[in-house]
């Protein structure tokens, strides 16, 4: 699968689709979502859990780059990129956002090339 990268930003950031799903088949998406290498953490909009009717299943404690220190709710759902679909993901839902943001949780498990110059990234699970 091939994504242009998000161009809306300044420099583009590269980005793909996703889909949010439950086991039992419920699901949100496609949804754009930001390929951050940098967040340890997948960073989910409460408005997309809130379609699945999730709740979180632990509460705990997140730092930002800055240092600053705010609480967090921890909640565990599929998450499908181009035809890989990755079972029980721990995500960061985010109360204050609307950025779907992909970490190193959930890049770690892909294959990505991200190519700058030609503002393409490309995801494959092989």
């Amino acid at each position: 699968m091939t994504a242009p990268y998000d161009q809306t930003y300044s420099p583009p950031l590269p980005a793909v689709e996703v889909m949010l799903r439950l086991p039992e088949g419920d699901r949100v998406g496609p949804l754009h979502a930001i390929i951050d290498t940098g967040a340890d953490a997948t960073i989910v909009p409460i408005s997309a859990l809130t379609r699945l009717s999730l709740r979180p299943f632990q509460s705990g404690f997140l730092r930002s780059a800055w240092g600053e220190r705010r609480s967090i709710d921890l909640y565990l759902l599929d998450i499908q990129v181009a035809d890989l679909t990755l079972p029980g993901v721990e995500v960061i839902g985010d109360e204050v956002g609307d950025e779907l943001i992909l970490g190193r949780n959930v890049l770690n498990k892909l294959i990505l090339l991200l190519d700058g110059p030609a503002l393409i990234t490309t995801v494959s699970s092989h």
